[in-house]
């Protein structure tokens, strides 16, 4: 039986070779993560550390992601972030590595564009087929249903549908448009956003031209290059529209022929009053 002796230098070189991996690994700026709501990054796995170490993360209320896992997790349960290792490694025994370690190239912006299936939530396909092809298509169900089984459910029933069917596109609207700000890398709280004039078009646009993770890495595709544009001419057309139909109303409100009218429908529904 032959023993091979173990030569130590060797087995040192690999262990500082594993040791540089790790390291160059966790220089990578490809963490992202979650403090009081606002989502932050890309940063390496060293500033999170350190932000951990400073007690600027809650290991149980912030949460942590990056590309390959499958949704966010909390930060107290990323392996190695709450704790500190300290490896002592002797680097005057060591010889220069016949091939030393090459760090892999951050991924670019565009790279992590092309990533789709990486981020939470749900795309702009997904977001306009909800927000835009259901409801015609709902509303088109509804509108048949009545029509044909009408005299088969009665007017009781067939009445509470018809009162209780238009909330159901509201309410699959905003859960994509929760899903669709997440998509992008924001808070699903920005939705509020769309409640707040003058906001509601930038909350708008995120959801339906950016493509996923916008919030990090600011860099449209073609696509959204188009979405955008046709969005801000909607919205154009919309406030000439609407400030055209403001002019309209408030010169047909000082129009004397109007005015005499209002004034005598006035009168008649007081003449129409019962008198005590």
């Amino acid at each position: 039986m032959n023993d091979t002796p173990t030569d130590p230098t060797f087995s040192s070189l690999e262990e500082e070779r594993d040791a540089s991996m790790k390291s160059a690994q966790s220089q990578n700026p490809v963490w992202f993560y979650s403090c009081e709501g606002e989502r932050i990054g890309p940063v390496t796995f060293s500033e999170l550390r350190i932000k951990a170490k400073e007690g600027g993360l809650n290991p149980r209320l912030d949460l942590a992601w990056k590309h390959g896992m499958n949704d966010w997790l909390p930060a107290g349960e990323i392996p190695g972030l709450f704790e500190r290792r300290e490896i002592p490694v002797k680097r005057e025994e060591l010889a220069p590595a016949a091939d030393p370690y090459s760090p892999p190239k951050p991924e670019s912006p565009q790279e992590r564009m092309a990533r789709e299936e990486g981020w939470p939530g749900v795309g702009r396909g997904s977001f306009l087929l909800a927000v835009i092809i259901f409801p015609i298509i709902w509303n088109l169900g509804i509108a048949t249903g009545l029509l044909f089984f009408g005299k088969e459910f009665g007017p009781e029933i067939m009445g509470f549908v018809s009162v209780g069917a238009p909330f159901v596109p509201v309410l699959v609207a905003v859960v994509y448009g929760v899903k669709r700000l997440i998509n992008v890398g924001m808070s699903g709280w920005w939705y509020l956003g769309n409640f707040v004039p003058i906001l509601n078009f930038w909350v708008g646009y995120r959801c339906f031209a950016c493509p996923p993770g916008y919030a990090y890495h600011k860099k449209l595709d073609g696509i959204g290059v188009v979405l955008a544009i046709i969005y801000w001419l909607l919205v154009l057309i919309s406030i000439v529209a609407g400030v055209a139909a403001i002019v309209l109303l408030l010169g047909m409100a000082g129009s004397p022929e109007l005015q005499e009218k209002v004034r005598e429908a006035i009168q008649h529904a007081m003449a129409q009053m019962p008198k005590k």
